[in-house]
């Protein structure tokens, strides 16, 4: 398990992810998260890492050095001239996969199953939860088990070489693009109930701005390139318009 100590807001995006022979580092860059301590039994997960020298660590390099060039969003989820789009894929959504499970993971202590009974956005919006193994079958589960067995799934997905290829010259599968837009339609959701029924402790953390920003970037990307339904987007259109303008 990993004890994390509060780290100041002013380190945030200085750090690119390790290599495997900075583990130090690696838990470094991993506490830089809104000043937060996770428990452990909190929704978290170490970073999934890209190895330097890959072509997707330097995808990954150039997406963060874009970020912080003060590019517009809407630029900066572009895909580059000369780059495969698959790959460019793969990066954000590793990427936001590492963020919007860090962002649960700050206010998950107040995401219970006495608060969150229900994974819900609000009294319009109920999410189930299926997969191939445990719920077959569309289950109504609270917020926390749904957003435990969302980040262990993607996990899971993130991790598998037959899906995430990380060795030069091998594939992405023919259905990688339908798997994204599964994991991103999820991770989606996450913002919603987050938003709806959490957004007073965004508040009090301070980090308003930074979930704000992180949500923009990933509203963008996935607009995009047309990586998750419209209408899975309609809990939280008139905050998109607002902010997303």
């Amino acid at each position: 398990p990993y004890h994390l100590l509060p780290l100041p807001l002013s380190l945030v995006g200085h750090l690119q992810i390790p290599g495997p022979r900075h583990p130090a580092l690696l838990d470094l860059a991993m506490a830089l998260c809104l000043k937060q301590v996770f428990a452990k039994d909190k929704t978290f997960r170490p970073r999934k890492r890209f190895e330097p020298g890959t072509q997707r660590f330097e995808l990954y390099k150039k997406a963060q050095a874009s970020l912080k060039s003060g590019l517009d969003l809407r630029s900066v989820v572009r895909l580059p001239p000369g780059e495969s789009i698959d790959d460019w894929i793969a990066v954000h959504v590793v990427d936001f996969f590492n963020r919007i499970n860090l962002i649960y993971g700050t206010m998950a202590e107040h995401c219970s199953e006495t608060s969150c009974p229900v994974m819900a956005g609000g009294p319009r919006y109920e999410y189930r939860w299926q997969d191939e193994r445990q719920y077959r079958r569309p289950a109504k589960l609270s917020a926390p088990r749904y957003m435990a067995l969302l980040m262990d799934w993607i996990e899971g997905l993130i991790n598998d070489e037959d899906v995430f290829p990380t060795r030069v010259g091998v594939p992405f599968p023919k259905n990688f693009q339908q798997v994204c837009t599964k994991i991103l339609t999820r991770l989606f959701r996450v913002f919603v109930h987050v938003y709806i029924h959490h957004f007073d402790s965004i508040l009090s953390m301070g980090a308003e701005a930074h979930v704000n920003t992180c949500y923009k970037h990933f509203y963008y990307f996935i607009q995009e390139f047309s990586l998750v339904d419209q209408r899975e987007l309609e809990p939280l259109r008139e905050m998109t318009e607002r902010i997303c303008h």
